[in-house]
């Protein structure tokens, strides 16, 4: 393109510049022939004039020959010139097509280098982004390392301060188990004082039954509705009450008088340091209560208001009242098994128990 445009300028420049020496030549041409015909006119007047004037024509001539011939043969150099310069300019050209070429390829590779160079950059970018990050994280886990040091500084510390409580506990713990080992030898030795001191009291405690239900048992000598049962002192219900009632009868507040009696006498013997009691228990057979024929829901309640009744009477015979204790078994604890008439009537029972608290 740049070579096509070359060759218009320079066939558009030619033509002008060929007129442009043309006119000149026939604005030379003109002055010479203004010239000769003056001189002709001047000659014509003056002949001596005439000769100066045609040997100035003359030497005008031979001068405009020699311009002419000076103006061919630029005209010529021109000519050869031109080619040269056209030579020149086409080479130029080439060379200005190859230095296009060359700027259009490298602006191409400057555009693929800018895109590369904007990949670049927006790596360049999140590159710069992520090590902003990873110096932040740097300085979170640094943070986190001093504190971890502080916190092992004051856990190291903690430890020591542990472990020095941990040796007075373990100071302690072995003056403690010491005493503790001195308490169980005291613990020991008490426990034997003591099962001597019970035993000591048990036997007092039995001597001291023995004697009274011995005197019960003479006291009511020849009543064969009154045995023993190991420890305790066994009367039937039916000499204290009637059936499904609780309400001692005469009869019954007779025996019992002879037990409040005994017990009266007994206590005078008893030893002052020995906390006794006389449990009354009462006891029903296994017949179940009738409904509507009674107050009574249950053999229990039964069981437990004659028991009452029976400490009632004690009481106002003289029997001091934090000596005596009520307990209701029901038919829950027979003497025998069987529902025979017989078993049923034994079952049926009052029982007299001399213990301790």
């Amino acid at each position: 393109m740049s070579r096509r445009n070359s060759d218009n300028f320079f066939n558009s420049m030619w033509p002008s510049f060929v007129d442009v020496m043309s006119n000149l030549f026939v604005l030379m041409l003109f002055m010479v022939v203004v010239f000769l015909m003056t001189n002709f006119i001047s000659t014509a007047i003056n002949p001596t004039v005439k000769d100066d004037r045609i040997a100035q024509l003359e030497k005008m001539v031979e001068d405009k020959d020699n311009l002419n011939q000076k103006l061919i043969a630029n005209i010529k150099a021109i000519k050869g010139n031109s080619g040269k310069v056209l030579e020149e300019s086409r080479k130029k050209d080439e060379a200005l097509q190859e230095l296009t070429n060359t700027l259009d390829f490298t602006s191409n590779n400057l555009k693929r280098e800018e895109i590369k160079n904007e990949g670049l950059a927006n790596k360049v970018a999140e590159l710069n982004m992520f090590i902003l990050q990873m110096e932040g994280d740097i300085i979170k886990k640094e943070n986190q390392i001093k504190a971890l040091e502080n916190n092992e500084t004051n856990l190291k510390n903690t430890v020591s301060k542990l472990t020095t409580e941990m040796q007075k506990l373990n100071d302690v713990f072995d003056a403690t188990d010491k005493y503790i080992a001195w308490q169980k030898v005291q613990i020991v030795e008490l426990g034997k004082k003591l099962n001597r001191a019970l035993a000591n009291k048990t036997a007092e405690l039995w001597k001291v039954r023995s004697g009274f239900f011995e005197e019960l048992s003479q006291a009511l000598v020849g009543n064969d509705n009154f045995v023993m049962e190991g420890d305790r002192f066994v009367m039937p219900s039916e000499i204290f009450f009637e059936k499904q009632s609780a309400e001692i009868g005469p009869k019954g507040c007779e025996e019992l008088r002879k037990i409040a009696n005994v017990l009266k006498d007994a206590m005078k013997k008893f030893p002052d340091d020995m906390d006794w009691i006389l449990r009354v228990d009462g006891h029903t057979d296994i017949t179940p209560i009738k409904k509507g024929n009674g107050k009574y829901l249950s053999n229990w309640e039964l069981s437990v208001d004659r028991a009452i009744s029976v400490v009632k009477f004690l009481i106002s015979e003289g029997i001091p009242e934090n000596r005596l204790a009520a307990t209701g078994f029901g038919e829950f604890h027979p003497l025998v098994m069987g529902v025979d008439a017989k078993s049923l009537q034994k079952n049926r029972r009052i029982e007299f128990k001399l213990t301790e608290k």
